[in-house]
């Protein structure tokens, strides 16, 4: 598992949960929130997966194609969320645009360089080897497009690094997890004055 899938997949919700619990939220209150189409986010999860144990369908997506292997799972998000958020409250919604920004920033960047450029000299203060390329990623040059968008952004505690549309979604997916898990629910008293008076 990459770093980014686990930056943007993992560890925000996990976050959001224990922050969720912590400010007195509850798992149940995910039961007051519409949530469609959830197999659009198993797709896309099978998307990134398959660059890992199906190449040839990453080399026939980016060489003949031309199509970076992120841009369809970002799209295919992005369907999810757009589906979902205008039906979800408020402060929901405000966290579900916060996540459509940084997926959009990441797929611009991605889309325009090819794949995700970083930052060499952030990737040298983490200590990473110097010149890397790989599937998704390429340090950024004086031809880079719109590198303010790359990946910028040093992790230290992972030796990684981040982009400013990462720290979006991921901001947005804990932010969401958190709202979700404290929306209000009638309580206990209330439920019994709903019994008694026959509501």
């Amino acid at each position: 598992m990459s770093f980014s899938f686990f930056l943007l997949t993992v560890f925000p919700p996990a976050a959001g949960v224990i922050i969720g619990y912590l400010s007195g939220g509850r798992l149940s209150g995910f039961r007051t929130v519409r949530i469609r189409a959830l197999w659009l986010v198993w797709l896309a999860a099978a998307v990134q997966f398959t660059q890992y144990f199906a190449p040839g369908v990453r080399r026939f997506l980016e060489d003949d194609l031309g199509v970076p292997m992120l841009v369809p799972v970002f799209a295919i998000v992005l369907a999810w969320l757009a589906v979902n958020l205008r039906t979800w409250p408020a402060a929901i919604r405000v966290a579900g645009a916060v996540i459509v920004l940084g997926a959009a920033m990441n797929a611009l960047v991605i889309g325009l360089n090819g794949r995700m450029p970083y930052d060499p000299a952030a990737s040298a203060g983490m200590g990473l080897p110097p010149g890397l390329q790989g599937p998704k990623n390429v340090p950024a040059d004086a031809g880079t497009r719109l590198a303010a968008l790359a990946d910028i952004i040093p992790v230290p505690l992972v030796d990684k690094i981040a982009s400013p549309g990462d720290v979006l979604i991921a901001g947005g997916t804990c932010a969401l997890v958190v709202l979700a898990m404290r929306r209000s629910r009638p309580n206990a008293a209330a439920r019994v004055v709903l019994a008694t008076s026959g509501g």
